[in-house]
């Protein structure tokens, strides 16, 4: 596939890496974020690659020392491969190096390698190759349960396609159709943080529809904004 070179052309591709929680590299001031990819959702080349640039570019902005909890969504559930703060060791300059050997730059070097290698692997690890068929209400749900009964996670970003399966996301004909016929015995009951979407479509069909859904729902707040 054509989405294969492209994204090869972006990231290498690594063994699978796991970075748990830790306090090594934090910086207090450091950005926050919550990254949710639902690769699945994109079953079309040029979706799959607006989600692999958004996520290189999402890339692009870490700092040492921020704060990264990636979740990769699967339509079953969930794993979270990396929970770690940006490897680095903060400048301090030629003297006050000599004073605090608590950061290793050749050993920090390394690490950045490796989360790099991971945060790769994980942004397509369930790449949609086959065209399988999706729940785009359950892959939306299982964001929010995510967040039940937590407060500030931070920067929550979302690659998603936010299009239901099978629809043309211009057509607004088949938005209708598809919202008379599942909306109604719809149950989202959570509610979401603030959310920046990659890889969505994009078009005015797509959010028209999406607000008519949590207008529907009533109970739902849902604050989605395109990632830039």
């Amino acid at each position: 596939m054509k989405i294969v070179k492209f994204v090869a052309f972006i990231f290498l591709l690594f063994p699978s890496l796991v970075f748990a929680a830790t306090g090594k590299y934090c910086n207090q001031k450091g950005a926050t974020y919550d990254i949710h990819i639902f690769a699945y959702t994109f079953k079309e080349e040029n979706g799959q690659k607006r989600m692999a640039r958004g996520l290189t570019d999402l890339f692009k902005r870490f700092q040492t020392g921020d704060r990264i909890k990636l979740y990769v969504h699967n339509p079953s559930g969930y794993s979270v491969p990396i929970d770690q703060c940006v490897p680095g060791c903060a400048e301090q300059g030629f003297i006050g190096g000599l004073f605090d050997s608590s950061c290793s730059a050749q050993v920090a070097k390394k690490d950045r390698v490796a989360f790099d290698q991971a945060y790769a692997k994980s942004a397509l690890s369930t790449l949609n190759k086959k065209g399988e068929p999706y729940d785009i209400f359950l892959a939306i749900q299982n964001l929010s349960d995510v967040y039940r009964g937590q407060k500030n996670p931070g920067t929550v970003v979302a690659a998603i396609s936010m299009v239901p399966d099978g629809i043309n996301p211009t057509n607004r004909a088949e938005f209708t159709t598809f919202y008379v016929t599942k909306v109604p015995n719809l149950k989202l009951t959570s509610d979401f943080p603030p959310l920046l979407v990659i890889g969505g479509s994009g078009s005015k069909e797509v959010y028209e529809f999406w607000e008519d859904v949590f207008e529907k729902t009533k109970k739902v707040k849902f604050n989605m904004k395109e990632f830039n």
